[in-house]
């Protein structure tokens, strides 16, 4: 296209040239105005529990203010969708009601919460003791700070910690069921169908005695309660547990295998202390992955030595999309036989272990007769395991004879084996890695001081 340079063309006229500098000074009155509308109040966004009446003193029973504030947050949600998060300012907080957090709806799925937030101002500054006298039950609904049923959906933590001395207290029950039967059938028709999804558990601390921390659970059309992320989360030296901190699949697991649909847990750089118990119980559900952090068993002075598991398999699960353990970075500390950190029944799916070490508390010599990691091999078939980059004590077991194994496998990759350099032997042996009978279906390749071996 031709350019014209005549001079007409450079001449700007001053119509023009008012309306330029009027358009710009009114560009820079609306930037720099504050809009009239604007409110930075925080309380429109926020329910703070000491305008409720909580006193946050350790003496005063906070439930009914606490739950005051939680009706006042969900109150006027839109479409399920929280409008203000519930804010804890610095105290310690006595509750001694049960679903003080969170309750059960009666109308289903019409009754969801979208979005709530429960807000702290940091582990040990604001505290929630829940102090009850509750005693042992089998339903799990019951002795719940938070019993969701269908109800809860993206719902985050922040910044507290919670406290138990009672035994049979549980941090929150969540019940999920995708539809009801024609006939209306269900484990618990009174609460119609829906889902909990998505849960973040940030800078969070439990601390104390529990019977249960978090239980997953669903009927025979169970669906979701997915995606559970721990982020900066950790435990106390005191902790146990006469259940688990988190068992997934809870009511006859054996026989609903739609709970593995209760899937995707994340757990990134947590400090996991317990003196009693199993950690991470999945019965059903699974595809689980750990990034980091420091891992410790205790032994309790009060309690003394106790059975304690970081990851239980109880069922062989063949799921293959659950059945998916992936642990990165993470530094355990076992210091007694009676401590492992994975007793593992899946018969399908994969198990990994990247630059681990768990020999930092067993370095003696009596520890190398410590069966720290166990592999059932249920019905002759293991997982794809495989330990890449570890420092490991004490023994492995693969719980049958190999003569009986199909499917999986047990690979060592560039790991360091402290208590021995031997790599396979029967359960009567001293090796590293010893089966009940006939070791197959193994290989080490590039250790620290093991030859490679494969069988």
């Amino acid at each position: 296209m031709p350019m014209n340079d005549g001079p007409e063309d450079n001449v700007m006229s001053r119509r023009a040239l008012g309306l330029g500098v009027a358009a710009g000074m009114g560009a820079l009155a609306t930037w720099g105005a504050q809009p009239a509308s604007a409110n930075t109040d925080p309380s429109v966004f926020t329910v703070d529990v000491k305008d409720h009446g909580a006193k946050g003193d350790g003496v005063m029973d906070d439930s009914d203010a606490i739950r005051a504030a939680v009706t006042a947050a969900i109150a006027g949600r839109s479409g399920g969708v929280v409008k203000k998060d519930i804010f804890f300012p610095p105290g310690n907080y006595r509750v001694t009601k049960k679903d003080t957090l969170m309750w059960s709806p009666t109308n289903g799925k019409s009754d969801q919460v979208f979005g709530l937030r429960f807000r702290g101002c940091g582990p040990r500054v604001t505290n929630i003791f829940f102090d009850t006298d509750f005693t042992a039950t089998s339903d799990p609904r019951e002795n719940n700070l938070i019993t969701a049923a269908v109800r809860l959906r993206y719902t985050y933590f922040e910044d507290m910690s919670f406290r138990s001395e009672n035994e049979h207290n549980r941090f929150a029950y969540f019940w999920s069921v995708d539809a009801l039967d024609s006939d209306g059938k269900s484990q618990y028709p009174e609460y119609g169908f829906g889902q909990n999804q998505y849960f973040v558990y940030r800078n969070i601390e439990w601390k104390g005695r529990w019977d249960r921390v978090i239980g997953l659970d669903g009927d025979h059309e169970a669906n979701n309660n997915s995606e559970h992320h721990f982020i900066l989360c950790s435990t106390d030296t005191r902790s146990a547990f006469n259940d688990a901190f988190l068992h997934c699949g809870i009511s006859e697991p054996a026989s609903r295998n739609q709970q593995n649909q209760f899937l995707n847990y994340f757990m990134l750089s947590c400090n996991f202390a317990v003196a009693k118990g199993d950690f991470f119980r999945f019965d059903r559900g699974g595809s689980i992955n750990v990034y980091g952090g420091s891992w410790s068993m205790v032994n309790d002075s009060q309690l003394g030595v106790q059975d304690i598991r970081y990851f239980y398999m109880p069922l062989a699960n063949g799921e293959m999309s659950a059945t998916r353990l992936n642990v990165n970075g993470v530094r355990f500390e076992p210091k007694s036989e009676k401590h492992k950190i994975i007793d593992c029944n899946w018969n399908n799916g994969s198990v990994t272990f990247t630059s681990c070490s768990d020999m930092a508390a067993i370095q003696r010599s009596n520890a190398a007769d410590y069966n720290l990691h166990r592999y059932a091999a249920t019905s002759g078939r293991l997982p794809t395991v495989r330990y890449q980059d570890c420092t490991l004590g004490g023994y492995h077991l693969v719980d049958a004879a190999g003569t009986s194994l199909s499917h999986g496998k047990m690979i060592y990759e560039g790991c360091r084996f402290y208590h021995t350099n031997t790599a396979v032997s029967s359960a009567s042996g001293s090796a590293f890695l010893r089966y009940a009978s006939a070791p197959a279906r193994y290989a080490f390749r590039d250790s620290w001081a093991t030859d490679d071996t494969a069988g």
